[in-house]
């Protein structure tokens, strides 16, 4: 028995525009799934992923001045989860 993202994978292993719709999505979850160690869901969403650059939206500068600091880990997990590299760069915007 194969499991549902093989499955998935395999009917949407083209680069149209559903599978990058998933792999944004992917990506949106993993980082949330960062954000909620830090306890800073409330804080931050991920808005969009454009050219391996992820826009995240801030409720504060305290808040982008924190992931700042912890960016550079938060892209290492995310990217390795995904198996390649899928964001180079964070933008914050409050």
């Amino acid at each position: 028995m194969r499991s549902l993202s093989n499955i998935l994978r395999d009917k949407f292993s083209r680069k149209d525009d559903l599978s990058k719709q998933i792999e944004i999505v992917k990506v949106f979850d993993l980082y949330r799934a960062e954000l909620q160690k830090l306890s800073l869901e409330k804080d931050a969403t991920a808005v969009s992923l454009k050219s391996k650059t992820l826009l995240v939206q801030l409720t504060n500068s305290v808040v982008a001045s924190e992931l700042r600091l912890r960016e550079m880990n938060m892209v290492a997990k995310v990217n390795a989860n995904m198996g390649k590299d899928v964001i180079k760069r964070v933008v914050y915007r409050f």
